[in-house]
């Protein structure tokens, strides 16, 4: 069911509007195999931003690769490991939020997609919008709790749908 694909025209009363055609037959959904390594870019660009900006705290607690080496470090540093854990999470959750709701509501296309020749398209009869792509982000949440099973789904999955893409009413496909 190839419906939709957005493209962006150019109109007097905004500088880019989105807007959905017909996916042309020529389009190809993406599989689990020529998707990963975009996932996998991706997570490469947040783990380095994450880390750009959660290394001052890091050097504030005084921590290094010997801090937490042992469930006795960790017991005895507790408030520490507890501390820098829930920073670290919040941090490379909300990077995530926003990089991933950017992109793919912008151009639905994130910087692993586009050197992978991929993009994020709505289902039929609907747009991208930051909301869906927040939405989308959403998903990729609830996609990797149960072991990554929602991201496996695609390999199972006739339209070639992870959960995140069947919650915000997406496909990926190759350009």
């Amino acid at each position: 069911m190839n419906k939709l694909e957005t493209s962006f025209s150019h109109t007097d009363s905004s500088l880019y509007t989105v807007v959905s055609e017909p996916l042309p037959t020529k389009a190809v959904k993406a599989g689990f195999l020529r998707r990963l390594p975009a996932f996998i870019i991706d997570s490469i660009i947040l783990q380095i931003l994450t880390g750009i900006i959660i290394t001052p705290l890091k050097l504030n607690l005084d921590i290094d690769e010997t801090t937490f080496t042992s469930i006795e470090d960790i017991i005895q540093n507790f408030e520490t490991f507890i501390i820098y854990g829930l920073f670290s999470i919040t941090v490379y959750i909300s990077i995530s939020c926003f990089y991933f709701t950017l992109f793919h509501g912008s151009t639905g296309q994130t910087i692993g997609k586009k050197i992978m020749s991929l993009k994020v398209v709505p289902v039929a009869d609907s747009m991208m919008t930051y909301k869906k792509a927040f939405i989308r982000y959403i998903g990729y949440i609830i996609s990797e709790i149960p072991l990554f099973l929602g991201f496996l789904w695609i390999v199972f999955d006739k339209d070639k749908q992870g959960w995140h893409d069947k919650i915000a009413g997406t496909f990926v496909v190759k350009q």
